[in-house]
């Protein structure tokens, strides 16, 4: 498979000369939706944008984007609606982030969740493909543990993968996990760090509370168990306080919007780290999410080297045959989406 050739070359880079960008362009595709249109609406006040295209199914994107292109300043906004224009949507981006899903339901699993958002990421990887290979792909849509290796599959098979660009947008959790230890702690959620690494699944999010800081802070292994329970049934439980009518909206469009920002700061020339899922081999498997360093031609260094709890070291252990398979499923789910011909939302 691809990941085979991409373990035998050298996978970040370092050390880079380059210059600073300018005139930054962000696509979102899918931004009709609640979390896409909520998103737009953070991005429309952010001063790094020159440009903001704004892509839907829907024609409804067309009255959005007029709606934001009224409000003064931030970027131009431009609305693209349906099919043919999706390749205009993402011509000339820095960054394309999608958030085009259907949303989770009580009961639904993985497998029912890829089936409904696979088809809509495949035909956005064939628009980057042809239109735009060389910019940053940023995903937010579930199950990220098999649509991130699907879209990965995806642009290897049309000849323009580049594994230093594909990101699964997995801000959230540490933004959860950071909440969940303050609130232990009874300390402000300002200054302090969790990493959080594994997948993004209620099987697979690990939160490294022994690593917190700053390190003048503890959180006992009896405290580390109770918080990384309530982390990853933390997006179930909004579903269900919500009535089972949609899944997390304001907080995915905030930790999305903050993953651009940051991708922003990168693309323009700074070095920064954001909590992702991409290609990495240095857990046993072939992708797999952590604080990663990127830079303005990508990523620069994957996560690795953490020292573990006993805790922390049973979870990884046991996450990482599930992302395995998770990663597996997305890859081979290429050969059935494409067997359907062109597939609709």
């Amino acid at each position: 498979m691809f990941t085979r050739k991409l373990l035998n070359r050298r996978l970040f880079f370092c050390n880079i000369q380059f210059k600073q960008v300018r005139n930054v362009q962000v696509s979102v595709i899918g931004a009709g939706g609640e979390v896409g249109s909520n998103l737009s609406l953070l991005l429309k006040r952010n001063k790094k944008l020159q440009r903001l295209q704004l892509y839907d199914d829907d024609e409804k994107i067309i009255g959005t984007a007029m709606e934001l292109s009224l409000l003064p300043g931030g970027p131009d906004v431009t609305a693209f609606a349906g099919d043919s224009n999706l390749n205009a949507a993402v011509r000339e981006s820095d960054l394309v982030v999608m958030v085009q899903r259907v949303p989770r339901k009580p009961g639904n699993t993985r497998e029912q969740m890829l089936a409904a958002n696979a088809p809509a990421l495949q035909r956005l990887c064939r628009a980057i493909a042809d239109e735009n290979p060389t910019a940053f792909f940023a995903i937010a849509t579930n199950p990220l543990n098999s649509l991130v290796p699907f879209a990965s599959a995806l642009m290897y098979k049309y000849g323009t993968y580049n594994p230093f660009k594909v990101f699964g947008v997995t801000h959230i959790d540490t933004a959860r996990a950071r909440t969940y230890a303050a609130n232990a702690l009874h300390v402000s959620t300002k200054n302090l760090r969790v990493p959080v690494i594994g997948g993004h699944s209620e099987e697979t999010i690990i939160p490294l509370f022994s690593n917190i800081t700053p390190n003048e802070y503890n959180i006992d292994p009896c405290q580390a168990d109770t918080l990384t329970r309530l982390l990853r049934k933390s997006g179930t439980e909004i579903v269900f306080q919500k009535q089972g009518c949609e899944s997390a909206v304001l907080a995915i469009a905030w930790s999305v919007n903050e993953f651009c920002n940051t991708i922003l700061d990168a693309i323009c020339g700074e070095e920064v780290t954001v909590n992702s899922f991409i290609a990495n081999p240095y857990f046993g498997t072939r992708f797999f999410s952590g604080p990663t360093t990127v830079g303005p031609y990508g990523i620069i260094r994957a996560c690795q080297g953490f020292v573990y709890s006993d805790y922390e070291s049973f979870l990884v252990n046991a996450s990482v045959p599930v992302i395995n398979n998770d990663v597996s499923i997305g890859e081979n789910y290429i050969h059935y989406v494409e067997s359907q011909g062109k597939a609709k939302y």
